[in-house]
């Protein structure tokens, strides 16, 4: 069998290398250059991510991911913007993470690293549309030029997926009217001492009264890597410039300093102390649920399918959905290609949308 995934994040290499331990062919397309900097940093992977990754990899590219994980945290907080801490929520171990997955914080650069490993990836190859063809196979066009024929066309291309559209034109992303500049501060001496101690032992965020807030949280490699706290200062959009998106890197990196300047110092320091590189602004938005359609052979995964507010959980859900896809096409038997989609499609939505409207109900909350 031959896969074509289109988007070189986290779950379309997780489900390209368990399909490529089974014996399938696959082949990634991704429309970026390899290995920007500023596509991601700490990231939280609940238990049914880190099963997806012990399903999916090879055992020594699991152990690299444990390998390279973050130091364990406590948990996480709730700040108020003098870093007085007003709400705490404490996560203990699995009393059996063998069986029930591990609570896991990674870096995304240094985890996307390892899932494309080995993988045959085509970069500056961004998709441009599908044509089904007799037989039940699929075209796919890429805009380098290139077309592949295959069996099946997998749109693991995010929010701003390109294959939703063709295959779910009524599909609905909504944009929340929050926006957000991100970026990592090295864990400088000086950085350590500026940083809440609660966001060196997990992940907190600082709320203001305005609608404003501030995800702040470090990341301790186990073995090797830089250290870095991670931060996003978020809000309103109104509060930032209509041209966010094509400002210089610096200049998004001093606004988000500007929007916290009033809160306790140290904030707005840890700011203007991150690497310019890293720095990255985006908009918040979720997915109106869709029922299920005629499948064929195209179908979706992660944020392609299910935008969701951040809450943590995206990510696991997005390696939940290779996880379970790649069960489906290998353990299919005598079922069809479809039928197995199929029962990957109906059970992905189920649970995928009802992390979607968790995750919303508790940013409104």
């Amino acid at each position: 069998m031959h896969t074509v995934i289109v988007g070189a994040g986290l779950a379309g290499p997780l489900l390209a290398q368990g399909l490529r331990r089974a014996g399938h062919d696959v082949v990634v397309h991704e429309r970026d250059e390899p290995d920007r900097p500023d596509q991601g940093y700490r990231i939280a992977i609940a238990p049914e991510g880190d099963l997806a990754l012990r399903a999916c990899l090879p055992p020594d590219a699991y152990q690299r991911v444990l390998d390279t994980a973050g130091k364990r945290g406590s948990g996480w907080r709730v700040l108020d913007p003098q870093l007085r801490v007003v709400q705490e929520t404490l996560v203990p171990p699995s009393p059996d993470e063998e069986r029930d997955g591990r609570h896991l914080t990674v870096d995304r650069q240094t985890l996307r690293r390892i899932l494309l490993d080995g993988l045959e990836v085509r970069y500056r190859a961004p998709f441009e549309r599908y044509e089904l063809l007799a037989g039940g196979r699929v075209r796919a066009h890429f805009g380098d030029g290139t077309n592949v024929e295959t069996d099946l066309l997998v749109g693991a291309d995010g929010t701003h997926s390109r294959v939703r559209p063709q295959l779910l034109p009524d599909a609905e992303i909504v944009e929340l009217g929050q926006t957000e500049i991100f970026g990592k501060t090295p864990l400088t001496d000086r950085a350590r001492e500026l940083a809440p101690a609660v966001a060196l032992d997990g992940f907190c965020v600082v709320t203001g009264p305005d609608g404003r807030f501030m995800p702040l949280a470090a990341h301790e490699f186990r073995t090797g890597g830089d250290d870095y706290l991670m931060w996003v200062v978020a809000g309103p959009s109104e509060l930032f410039p209509a041209d966010l998106s094509t400002m210089d890197k610096l200049d998004r990196r001093a606004h988000a300093a500007r929007l916290v300047a009033d809160w306790h110092p140290h904030l707005a320091a840890l700011v203007r102390l991150g690497d310019p590189a890293t720095v990255g602004s985006t908009t918040i938005r979720t997915a109106k649920p869709v029922p299920h359609w005629r499948t064929v052979p195209v179908t979706l995964l992660g944020d392609a399918a299910h935008t969701m507010v951040p809450q943590g959980t995206s990510a696991a859900v997005a390696l939940r959905d290779a996880g379970l896809l790649c069960r489906r096409l290998t353990e299919r038997g005598d079922r069809s290609l479809l039928d197995a989609v199929e029962s990957y499609e109906t059970e992905m939505l189920d649970y995928g949308f009802a992390e979607v409207d968790r995750s919303l109900r508790s940013a409104s909350a």
